[in-house]
């Protein structure tokens, strides 16, 4: 990972452009319902709030093939400044005041059809920039830089929880990493000859429902398949226990133990991401998977069991559990780059955010079904827990899925 930063100035640059985008991002997204909440007490515009956040995402697949027909640089530009913008003027715009909440719902929605175009758009963009055999690396140093940004933003909310919150200067420091990240993206160029001259050629062309078509149609035909069907599932069950955990952590541990515990499962995404870029190309993937799968719900198991009783072993345990299931997410994302053609990358990728976001919304309204009527919400972890177990196994029955070899030795089709 040091070599392929130290060798590829562009992926330096992207590097920068994803630090600062992460820190912008998870500012702006952490605090934005937390201050509705705060401001307007009314559990009604921050339910409100929340699906604004959300909905924008359902919509990702009609993203995809626009994505891959134009300049993705381009749309990076346009989206990161857009970004910078809506959090520049909800930071130091007197609407806030005048208009109210109607002003934050109107920044909360455009910043996230802005977000649904430029995330997959970076993504799409990492194979321009890295050799294929490099991928899984740079992946892997990415979520390491995001998990690090993370930590410094759980880190404020963590010495804000005992006062009162400016959110103005919180949105005004959000809104200076976006333009940092807007400064980055005037930095980046694609390493693909004629990339930009060939997008524009094809984007006139009248083909989208077909693109898209042809996107859905690769998914059918390959082990992508079954890796976003792993991915729906998985996400669901998570989001069932993530509804259910700040209860079930407050209980336990009060209110600066769930934020100690936020703070210390990003440690172990960043240990995750580590691992995953040193081990990936070293074992065979189906078998590897199988185990994280395993591993990670008896850790999850554990955990439930360990935090009403010790809390030092609740923070180790959960320290493992996100670090088992960042090592999944970064062998997922990158297998979404790899295996589809350079041209078909970001229809994969909007087409399979499409269906999960679909299945996190029934997983967020499972979850609060589940927590009103389980008598113990301790229990929805260890359910949690079987599921991942249950989902390994059922990846195993998968032949394509047992064959996979080592991340190194996939090709793009």
């Amino acid at each position: 990972m040091i070599n392929l930063f130290k060798q590829n100035k562009m992926y330096r640059i992207y590097l920068l452009y994803y630090f600062f985008s992460a820190i912008g991002s998870a500012m702006f997204s952490m605090f934005i319902l937390l201050s509705v909440h705060l401001l307007y007490e009314n559990p009604i515009y921050t339910g409100i709030a929340a699906f604004l956040m959300a909905a924008p995402r359902i919509v990702s697949i009609a993203v995809g093939p626009m994505i891959d027909r134009r300049n993705k640089i381009m749309i990076m530009r346009l989206t990161t400044l857009l970004e910078f913008l809506v959090l520049a003027l909800l930071a130091f715009s007197p609407l806030l005041d005048s208009l109210g909440v109607l002003f934050m719902f109107a920044v909360i929605f455009v910043y996230n059809v802005a977000a649904l175009f430029e995330r997959p758009a970076s993504t799409a963009l990492l194979p321009q920039i890295v050799p294929e055999e490099k991928i899984l690396e740079a992946n892997s140093l990415l979520e390491m830089v995001a998990m690090a940004g993370g930590i410094v933003i759980g880190s404020v909310l963590f010495i804000s929880l005992g006062g009162e919150v400016n959110f103005r200067l919180i949105f005004g420091i959000s809104a200076a990493f976006l333009g940092l990240t807007f400064f980055f993206s005037l930095l980046l160029k694609s390493s693909v000859g004629s990339v930009a001259k060939e997008n524009t050629k094809e984007a006139s062309k009248p083909k989208y429902m077909a693109d898209l078509r042809e996107g859905i149609k690769f998914i059918r035909g390959n082990i992508l398949l079954y890796i976003i069907i792993a991915v729906i599932a998985m996400d669901m069950v998570g989001e069932i226990s993530y509804v259910n955990r700040p209860m079930f952590l407050e209980y336990h541990v009060g209110a600066q133990g769930y934020i100690v515990f936020t703070l210390m499962g990003l440690v172990g995404g960043i240990i995750g991401s580590y691992f995953a870029g040193k081990i990936g190309n070293k074992y065979r993937l189906g078998r590897f998977i199988f185990v994280l799968f395993v591993l990670a719900g008896i850790v999850r198991i554990i955990w439930a069991l360990v935090v009403p009783v010790q809390y030092i072993g609740g923070l180790i345990t959960i320290v493992l559990f996100l670090a088992l299931m960042e090592v999944l997410g970064v062998f997922f994302t990158t297998l979404n780059q790899k295996i589809p053609p350079r041209n078909m990358v970001g229809r994969v990728n909007t087409i399979s955010t499409t269906c999960v976001s679909i299945s996190v919304m029934i997983g967020a309204l499972l979850g609060g079904f589940l927590g009103n009527v389980v008598p113990v919400v301790d229990h929805i972890f260890i359910y949690q827990g079987i599921s991942y177990i249950v989902f390994g196994f059922l990846l195993m029955l998968v032949p394509s899925i047992r064959r996979l070899p080592k991340m190194n030795e996939i090709k793009t089709s």
